[in-house]
């Protein structure tokens, strides 16, 4: 005899409710799949976006997350395939691969804050992406408050949650033979493709999109740390420092990712079809001046130039200001003035008969006294939001190639001028039977349990040990022939490269000792010229080290 089952009518209506809105909802998935497809253009493609949200965002029936993951999965869905070609260095020693597959033709123009470039990319199902101010929770999952088209821009970059970029968490297949290295991505799943690591959360959930931050961490008006635009960046710290600074903000927060690194890079490929960003989306990575004032002034919240030299100089960006003609950028007479200040204005004034330039500070109303010849202005790393008005999800504000602002791809600003500490690799020097020197990477994959020493909860990584010789020197730059092919570290393949300006077009900073753990800091500063760039490491930091040109980063959704 059977049993019956009584359902509480209440239940059943929320069965019922549910099964009702989740067939509308699939019907809309697909008639605006259909649109999408139909697209030609971003803007295009962001009208959309918009139409289908309000049409249907209802708070007692969708999360904004839920609906995210139903755009991002039923919605931005195609059959294309992305894929690039890059040579080995010992094939070829060229930055420049081969778009194939269906990117095969198109031409990617970075933009300026004036110009709109040109990318056939920003439109399509893996690359069009979204700005979201999000926060994640203690047990590893999260919430999405604010939305771009959907509300206020302010909201969504202010600070008050995480400012994250966002795309479709694509699947991607990444191998090679003895002269390619290959990339390849897609919507839908195949043999040997896998999902960006970034888009699953420490739940072990996978989601529809991926997560990136879309600024360095800054301070907000209260000095938590976030990630939000116009904030100064969080340097002159060290990676011990920086895990404690964002436990305050959560026990799920440790800091930036290396991941971040690897998209960055793989984003690079598969659009521009090159092995580093350098000499297309350069970075700021040559943006180091150092004047002292030609014209002394008493109770002045400006510095007195020559003209040629304010002419480096960009209002907007920071610069400190000493009490002696140190060079030094850590010593506190450099910054005693002030630190990381923005240039308000730059104008010409005549004293005495001859044109200057009076460079202004907003240094908060508090006045300063300068001196011919001591008092020096030198420039700094700069704050987030540089890149916030570029016509385009890459490029700079004025220059791309110039090397003097920040870059931006995929809506993501990177190389402020100062390395990116990474919270959740260290690495890692010793020696082998033979005295040579070893570096070794070793990431963590649950940001609550970062620390500051390699132990259980950190696992090496598969990529190459870099093995130098016993006589190496120390404190010199090595160069990069490849990247090594990893799920979601960025790390190089090798290190004998004969320049800056082939292979990766970035540069290693080799300091061997035969034993002894390394905070991971990445891209290089505003003078390192050639051998900065995406891929750039640095091997001698320490967990504790601090200085000007290290600034902390911000998580994503992943660990």
């Amino acid at each position: 005899m059977s049993e019956t089952i009584n359902i509480p009518r209440d239940t059943t209506m929320q069965l019922l409710v549910k099964v009702h809105r989740d067939q509308i909802a699939g019907e809309m998935d697909l008639k605006y799949k259909e649109k999408v497809a139909a697209a030609t253009s971003k803007a295009e493609v962001d009208a959309l976006f918009t139409e289908w949200w309000k049409i249907q965002y209802n708070p007692e029936l969708f999360t904004k997350a839920e609906m995210l993951e139903r755009w991002f999965g039923n919605v931005l869905v195609d059959s294309r395939v992305h894929g690039v070609t890059t040579p080995r260095y010992d094939k070829s020693t060229s930055m420049i691969g081969t778009l194939t597959d269906d990117s095969t033709g198109l031409t990617c123009t970075p933009s300026t804050e004036s110009t709109a470039g040109n990318d056939p990319f920003a439109h399509l199902p893996q690359f069009w992406c979204l700005e979201v101010a999000a926060e994640k929770k203690a047990d590893g999952s999260h919430e999405i408050f604010y939305v771009e088209h959907i509300d206020d821009t302010a909201k969504v970059r202010g600070g008050e949650h995480l400012c994250w970029m966002i795309q479709k968490n694509t699947y991607k297949r990444e191998w090679q033979d003895k002269d390619y290295k290959y990339l390849k991505t897609r919507c839908t799943p195949a043999p040997g493709y896998k999902r960006w690591k970034e888009g699953t959360d420490r739940t072990g959930k996978v989601h529809e999109y991926m997560a990136h931050p879309k600024y360095y961490a800054g301070l907000d008006a209260d000095g938590a740390i976030t990630c939000g635009t116009g904030l100064a960046p969080v340097n002159r710290t060290s990676h011990s420092t920086g895990v404690t600074r964002w436990r305050a903000r959560g026990t799920q927060y440790s800091g930036a990712s290396g991941s971040l690194l690897k998209f960055l890079d793989a984003m690079m490929r598969l659009k521009y079809g090159r092995k580093g960003n350098s000499g297309k989306i350069e970075g700021c990575s040559s943006y180091s001046f150092q004047y002292t004032v030609a014209v002394a002034e008493t109770g002045v919240e400006r510095v007195i130039l020559t003209t040629a030299q304010a002419a480096n100089l960009f209002v907007g960006s920071a610069v400190m200001l000493g009490t002696n003609a140190s060079t030094d950028r850590n010593a506190a007479s450099a910054y005693s003035i002030f630190d990381a200040k923005l240039i308000t204005a730059i104008e010409t004034v005549n004293i005495d008969g001859t044109d200057y330039s009076a460079v202004y500070v907003d240094n908060g109303g508090k006045t300063f006294d300068t001196v011919v010849g001591t008092t020096m202005l030198s420039t700094a790393p700069y704050y987030s939001g540089w890149n916030d008005n570029v016509l385009g999800r890459d490029g700079s504000r004025y220059s791309p190639t110039s090397g003097k602002e920040p870059g931006m791809i995929q809506g993501v600003e990177f190389m402020n001028g100062s390395y990116l500490i990474v919270s959740d690799e260290l690495w890692q020097w010793s020696q082998d039977a033979n005295e040579n020197y070893c570096f070794d990477c070793y990431k963590c994959y649950d940001q609550s349990k970062v620390g500051s020493a390699i132990n259980e909860n950190y696992e090496k990584v598969n990529v190459p040990t870099l093995v130098f010789p016993k006589d190496t020197a120390a404190w010199t730059w090595k160069y990069i022939t490849d990247n090594a092919i990893n799920d979601d570290v960025l790390w190089p393949e090798a290190t004998n490269a004969s320049g800056s300006g082939v292979g990766v077009g970035a540069g290693f900073f080799c300091d061997p000792a035969a034993s002894g753990v390394r905070a991971a800091w990445c891209f290089g500063n505003l003078d390192h010229g050639g051998n900065a760039g995406v891929p750039c490491r640095s091997s001698n930091n320490g967990v504790s080290s601090a200085y000007w040109y290290g600034s902390l980063g911000a998580p994503g959704l992943e660990g």
